[in-house]
């Protein structure tokens, strides 16, 4: 719901249509339409850092290449409806609504988070120092393609991250890597 119609469209009614319930069933569970949307959002980034948690496990289980990495995670971060939409329409929550900035921090902290274990399965060091860079570098090609698909191609995606993850090699010293990455 919130990806189709923003935080804005969650109230009472539309939520005990779509779920089939009576209109007083979401009072009796949550204080106010904030809780629920709260909980939306908790639910999400929930089943997303589980999405990520599972990604970085793969990829450090099975030790690949930076550019395998690379490529894994450009596809993991492409966009998928509605989820893809409900996170972007919760950053503009939070950023009208300062009580949702906590949930929304929790969230974000939780993809860097993941984001550095799957750096570091590339053998990159200080990876937590970039892993916020690649998470804004997802959303904003995921807020892209939300806008306008296929504008934005995987390729063209993973060929940013591994721009990214070359440059961060590039100012850890470890040029030679970095050579290696760019394939020469």
């Amino acid at each position: 719901m919130a990806a189709a119609k923003g935080f804005a469209g969650i109230t009472h009614r539309a939520v005990t249509e779509q779920a089939g319930l009576p209109l007083a069933t979401i009072g009796y569970f949550y204080d106010s339409i904030a809780d629920l949307g709260r909980e939306a959002l908790l639910v999400f980034a929930g089943q997303d850092i589980a999405h990520l948690n599972a990604l970085a496990q793969i990829l450090t289980d099975q030790r690949r290449t930076p550019e395998e990495i690379t490529t894994a995670f450009a596809a993991a971060a492409a966009p998928r409806w509605p989820e893809t939409a409900a996170l972007l329409e919760a950053y503009l929550t939070a950023a009208r609504y300062p009580e949702f900035r906590d949930t929304l921090a929790e969230a974000l902290t939780a993809a860097r988070n993941v984001t550095a274990v799957a750096i570091t399965a590339t053998g990159a060091p200080q990876a937590q120092d970039v892993a916020e860079a690649f998470v804004a570098l997802a959303h904003g090609f995921a807020l892209h393609n939300l806008a306008v698909p296929d504008l934005a191609d995987a390729d063209g995606q993973r060929r940013a991250m591994r721009t990214m993850l070359i440059g961060h090699l590039v100012e850890c010293g470890r040029i030679d890597d970095a050579l290696r990455l760019r394939g020469w």
